[in-house]
């Protein structure tokens, strides 16, 4: 496959007009729409938006590349556009745009073409190129620059293929680019010799963007043009949307003199321990190549320890991080002690030896979770030898009484602790790495957080423990209501972003909480769950009412939304929201919330933190929860199918 395969004539814009980011891009997703490559241009376009709001794809030199993977593209695809008095696309050194490529990929896209947007992101990097491309006078001859450098103008025989089509005013310009391609041709070769040969290189290095498409590949070219340059030799893998292409051998990593590390993505990292190391973004090795090569060579390099935190991140991104670490490990153990427990008072088996034994489980279960929580908070801040001082903080939270939020802070505390005495001792203490970890760390770390959870964090999360208890348990109904409300209203207004998750928290931890004990405290996870099964369960119904305000793609999804919503899986909605988003979600927002008030005033509680309508039978109060579940589908569905009408008659779908 070529680039020409994916790059068709009409979806080429020689003489774009100027116009601002968001309309430009509408712009291309036009041109691509006309080749038949997308099934749900809207939806494409959100897409690419919402790529531009993580980082633009300018990356300067008048070059931008903005790209994303979408449901809405049937098969990969490229537009291309030249503006030739450039345009304001947010690039990073603040200098017009003037040639843009928009890339297309379905979600299940084909290692080939990524093979060949690869090969595009690195052409780019030649000025020569981009010059060529910028100035051609027509569509062929701007397909002809491209087919020239890619190298398809030759034959299987290496003889350049009839060029009596080009224009005489662009021969000149062709065969400079030939040369070009000739040369690149040549080194590469040259190079692929001298490492079958001896596969030792001065610099390793690994690239990878959260898309995988064109910043991953620009970067290694990038790096790899600089370093022929400067006189080094250098092997970059590129862990792209194309997989792990290049994939550094732990021979050539031993062997090198540093490695760098540009990626905005999780990698594996230690493979890389005892090695100097740069690590950055994916945009500094595209722009910055040569620095980043005068860095890791730099005696001062730091060298990678396993202990390392390299990713440079916030300091609320990195502890959201740790919370949610936290989070996902006694997300069983809240389930297993909830439902065992509820079981146990059912009716049926109340009073008998099998009762007592399961509550007997459910309790001791439900006793771990604290320690389990602050542990693994400890866990993810300093590895294991944070998981004692975790721990002991969770057991003193326990002790203590002050629930949750103790064990959450001195989780923190823990963590902290643990990660300091490990750094300190390493570079104090040498040649003694086994009993340190075994000894020192743990003992050192659970004094530490104990001391600090007792004077520090017990007094005042006992007290605050103590309110929100108090508060849940005996505020006026109105004002659990609009608790209740707000949090399920914000599991609908993200589906699965940062509202959605930090409500769901507060459901986990509130359950967490009120465990192995059975309280109305965990009403607060049936609100959550309520505000996640209503806006699927609502858009499946509304398009089952009125098919003529939905898609053909969405009445075909009806009946999975309305399944999924009932199972407690929120993004089964999603593919309903791309029609005139705002309004969709506030009729979600308003069902939710409705049926999140309800629960809150009846205090229906429910013991899991998930399971959706499997795990209504162990509610305190089945019937207010159902009728609680049926209010809000009903309010959100009633809404929807107003606002699909007002758009079909507005003639917005």
């Amino acid at each position: 496959m070529r680039i020409r395969d994916l790059l068709k004539p009409e979806c080429i814009n020689l003489h774009l007009e100027p116009q601002n980011k968001d309309l430009t891009i509408a712009s291309l997703v036009k041109l691509i729409d006309k080749s038949g490559c997308l099934v749900d241009s809207e939806r494409f376009r959100r897409a690419v938006l919402d790529r531009e709001s993580k980082g633009t794809t300018a990356l300067g030199e008048g070059v931008a590349i903005p790209h994303a993977k979408s449901a809405g593209v049937k098969r990969p695809a490229l537009a291309a556009a030249v503006i030739a008095s450039g345009t304001d696309f947010d690039s990073l050194d603040g200098k017009p745009t003037q040639l843009i490529f928009l890339i297309a990929s379905p979600h299940q896209a084909s290692n080939e073409h990524l093979d060949v947007l690869a090969h595009l992101s690195s052409m780019l990097i030649d000025e020569n190129f981009r010059k060529s491309l910028i100035e051609a006078t027509s569509v062929e001859d701007f397909l002809k620059c491209i087919d020239i450098a890619e190298g398809n103008c030759f034959d299987g025989r290496g003889e350049i293929l009839d060029d009596t089509n080009v224009s005489a005013q662009y021969q000149e310009q062709n065969e400079c680019t030939d040369k070009i391609s000739t040369d690149n041709t040549q080194e590469i070769q040259e190079k692929h010799e001298t490492t079958a040969a001896n596969r030792s290189y001065d610099l390793v290095a690994v690239t990878a963007c959260p898309a995988g498409l064109s910043h991953t590949y620009m970067a290694a070219e990038a790096l790899e043009h600089k370093a022929r340059e400067m006189g080094l030799s250098i092997k970059v893998e590129t862990d792209g949307a194309a997989g792990n292409r290049n994939k550094l051998l732990p021979e050539e990593i031993a062997k090198a003199k540093a490695v760098i590390v540009a990626a905005d993505r999780a990698v594996t990292m230690d493979r890389f321990v005892g090695k100097k190391l740069i690590r950055t973004g994916v945009v500094d090795g595209v722009r910055q190549p040569e620095n980043l090569i005068k860095m890791a060579l730099d005696p001062a390099c730091p060298v990678y320890k396993a202990t390392m935190q390299v990713e440079s991140s916030s300091i609320a991104a990195k502890m959201y991080r740790h919370l949610m670490s936290g989070l996902t490990y006694i997300l069983p153990l809240v389930a297993t002690a909830g439902i065992l427990s509820s079981l146990a008072n059912f009716t049926i088996l109340y009073g008998s030896n099998t009762a007592l034994f399961l509550d007997s489980i459910g309790t001791n279960i439900g006793s771990l979770i604290i320690p389990v929580f602050a542990a693994f908070i400890a866990f993810s801040m300093a590895g294991r030898t944070g998981l004692v001082a975790g721990f002991t903080g969770g057991i003193v939270s326990s002790i203590s009484n002050t629930g949750i939020l103790g064990a959450l802070v001195n989780g923190f505390v823990g963590g902290s602790i643990a990660f300091l005495v490990s750094t300190v001792l390493m570079r104090l203490v040498k040649g003694h790495d086994a009993l340190l970890a075994l000894l020192f760390y743990p003992l050192i770390g659970a004094i530490g957080t104990t001391i600090v959870a007792q004077v520090v964090v017990n007094p005042v999360c006992s007290f605050l423990d103590t309110y929100i208890y108090i508060f849940l348990t005996s505020a006026p109904a109105f004002n659990l209501a609009i608790v209740g409300a707000i949090l399920a209203g914000m599991m609908a207004a993200d589906m699965g972003g940062p509202f959605n998750k930090l409500a769901y928290a507060c459901g986990v931890l509130m359950l967490a909480n009120t465990l192995p004990n059975l309280g109305v405290v965990a009403s607060i996870m049936g609100t959550v769950m309520l505000g996640g099964m209503v806006p699927p369960i609502a858009a499946g119904l509304a398009s089952i009412i009125y098919k003529k305000g939905f898609s053909q793609k969405e009445r075909e999804l009806k009946y999975i939304s309305v399944l999924k919503g009932l199972l407690f899986i929120t993004e089964a909605v999603i593919p309903y929201m791309q029609v005139n988003p705002l309004l969709m979600r506030l009729t979600c927002i308003a069902g939710a919330a409705s049926a999140g008030a309800m629960c809150m005033y009846f205090k229906a509680a429910i013991y899991a933190p998930h399971g959706g309508i499997f795990v209504i039978p162990i509610s305190n109060n089945p019937l207010a929860y159902v009728l609680s579940l049926c209010v809000g589908v009903g309010v959100s569905t009633i809404l929807c199918i107003i606002v699909r009408y007002y758009l079909v008659t507005k003639q917005k779908i």
